[in-house]
């Protein structure tokens, strides 16, 4: 037997079992081969399309990330058992030629119906411990290629629940300036009312992208389903009532900070995704026009401050990283139209 083949083999299925189990089941992040498909996929294709958050090429990034990761994890059992078989030359037995299979094509082929359970076929083990072993890896590919299909369940679910509340908040207005004047003139009641709603989907979509960091690179062209357009409109329009606005002026400020930590719990899981923020922070909204209910300018403590600019550098790096600059937020978003 060749061991360092054997143990090559081991220590890759060891790995592969280990980066599918991380990422479909624990709670938070992704396994390392799944993580570095995911982000590599997606910034050569952000560099294909000129960082255009428009370019429709992007909307098809998601799903092949989900669709490399399930063929790298496949590719990577069926190479790595493949191996441990090759190494013993003695491992295999052709019945219809009479003697022991040594060659890697046919290694492959073994090992390629053995995880897929496809039957027997031409060749057989050839030891008691490549009989346990075959019934072992047998089981392997059931589960394990099972759970992987799973996988794509969940993902769908999160990529609904993300396109929904993009379309929520939408639905509050096309950028901040618009949302506060929608509701300035009622003290923001209906708006903090909206809020309510939303912030347990601000939740389930933070626990959504710690559990499943692919999620970030699903990708919609139109303003009104990009997430992270949607979200950075909301949390300036947030910055805007709880930076500037009068308390008085406010019907319910607890729940706008509610929400606004509901969203900063969501900005906590950027950081799976490896997005940091900028070093510059985007220039501060003019909101004269909110003159008769805002606060003075020395309401605004330096720790404040401090923490509203690190807050904007890393919004507008979530923007970029989704292929949109800061002025996407500023102006009108799209209509959303019957399809032709």
């Amino acid at each position: 037997m060749t061991y360092l083949l054997f143990i090559t083999g081991l220590l890759c299925t060891i790995i592969t079992i280990y980066d599918m189990i991380y990422t479909i089941l624990a709670p938070r992040g992704a396994g390392f081969i799944a993580d570095r498909i995911s982000r590599k996929v997606w910034r050569f294709a952000l560099t294909l399309a000129s960082h255009d958050g428009r370019s429709k090429m992007l909307r098809f990034i998601g799903p092949l990330n989900l669709l490399f990761i399930l063929l790298t994890w496949i590719i990577l059992l069926w190479l790595s058992n493949t191996l441990m078989v090759y190494s013993d030359p003695h491992s295999l037995w052709s019945s219809s030629d009479n003697e022991y299979v040594q060659g890697f094509v046919e290694s492959l082929y073994f090992t390629s119906y053995v995880l897929s359970s496809m039957g027997s076929g031409d060749y057989t083990p050839a030891s008691d411990w490549w009989l346990i072993y075959t019934g072992f890896i047998s089981y392997t590919g059931v589960v394990f290629i099972s759970l992987g299909i799973s996988f794509l369940l969940p993902v769908i679910e999160a990529i609904i629940l993300k396109r929904k509340v993009s379309v929520i908040i939408n639905g509050l207005g096309k950028n901040p300036k618009q949302i506060l004047n929608n509701y300035k003139h009622e003290n923001f009641k209906s708006f903090c009312q909206k809020l309510e709603d939303l912030e347990p989907e601000l939740i389930k979509l933070a626990q959504n992208h710690l559990a499943y960091p692919v999620i970030h690179y699903f990708h919609s062209e139109n303003l009104y389903e990009s997430l992270s357009v949607q979200l950075v409109t909301l949390d300036e329009t947030m910055s805007v009532i709880l930076y500037k606005i009068k308390d008085e002026n406010i019907e319910n400020r607890l729940v706008v900070e509610r929400c606004y930590k509901a969203m900063t719990y969501y900005l906590s899981t950027l950081a799976a995704a490896f997005i940091e923020p900028k070093d510059d922070e985007p220039e501060r909204p003019n909101t004269n026009y909110l003159n008769d209910i805002s606060k003075s300018d020395a309401a605004l403590s330096n720790s404040d401050d401090t923490s509203l600019s690190d807050r904007r550098k890393l919004l507008l790096a979530y923007l970029q990283n989704d292929g949109w600059s800061w002025d996407d937020i500023e102006q009108e978003k799209d209509e959303i139209k019957l399809s032709k």
